[in-house]
């Protein structure tokens, strides 16, 4: 390696895959840096041919990886480091250790935690989600590096960005029935003061007949000895609507469907169901 700075790739969960536009920043670089997941042993070969590699075990590198350690000291241009897949694995006695690297999440992190770097540089291979491709370049000398975070998917901005995006609340089926049924609820009250048409009857018989499927679905549950926690899971159901179904089940054995859907609209006319 040449006297100056040090150009260093940092990147992780590649998982098999080798971007061209990763491998010209890696031309680019005098070393790699790999925190785990090469997931191939073609793909390890393949990042430690033309430079030095650092490297770590990660848990879908088997079989041909054994040689690679979970945990990883060694040092550049007078920078000390230590690497671990995952960040899990990093020994809480760090020393005068100055770079924490990890990988594992796909998500990238950049933190100075008591004047030490702890970098993720997330997955610049393999997509996740929608969790954007990224790495890092540091660059070193004299004990001293500077972090420059290459994003190779521009619109998606920042991680916050894409993870709102994949943590976004989704509506189950229940809420979405009860969304149309209060809409239609709103209609026919609209309707009675002029201002919006009325719902037709093949409409509501047909909410009324989906509703009923999802609530004989429930009972079989509830007859299989299921928790309710799990049936809600499995059904995609709200748990409000299901244990308002095992509790009416439990007060009257003997109901079928039709007679739970007419116990929970005498209830509360099937608007609000907790």
């Amino acid at each position: 390696m040449t006297e100056g700075p040090i150009r260093a790739a940092v990147m992780a969960d590649t998982h098999g895959v080798l971007r061209p536009e990763v491998e010209r920043i890696l031309e680019t670089c005098d070393v790699i840096i790999h925190a785990g997941d090469f997931d191939n042993q073609l793909t390890y070969h393949k990042l430690s041919t033309d430079s030095p590699l650092y490297a770590v075990r990660g848990n879908n590198d088997r079989g041909w990886s054994g040689g690679l350690p979970l945990i990883k000291r060694f040092s550049l241009g007078g920078v000390k480091f230590i690497m671990a897949h995952e960040r899990k694995d990093i020994p809480s006695a760090l020393g005068d250790t100055q770079v924490v690297i990890y990988g594992h999440s796909h998500m990238y992190q950049q933190q100075e935690i008591s004047g030490r770097l702890w970098l993720n540089p997330g997955s610049c291979g393999y997509k996740r989600f929608t969790l954007p491709l990224s790495l890092a370049v540091m660059t070193i000398e004299d004990g001293k590096y500077s972090v420059e975070t290459i994003w190779l998917e521009k619109g998606y901005g920042t991680p916050g960005a894409a993870i709102a995006q994949r943590s976004k609340p989704k509506e189950s089926r229940y809420e979405k029935q009860q969304k149309r049924y209060r809409q239609k609820q709103k209609e026919r009250a609209g309707q009675a003061a002029g201002l919006q048409k009325a719902v037709s009857p093949e409409e509501e018989s047909r909410d009324k007949k989906s509703e009923l499927f999802l609530l004989a679905r429930i009972l079989r549950q509830k007859k299989a000895g299921s928790a309710p926690e799990w049936a809600a899971e499995n059904l995609n159901a709200d748990i409000g609507l299901v244990n308002a179904v095992y509790a009416v089940c439990d007060r009257l054995p003997e109901a079928d469907a039709r007679c739970i859907q007419e116990e929970l609209c005498k209830k509360d006319n099937g608007l609000k169901r907790t």
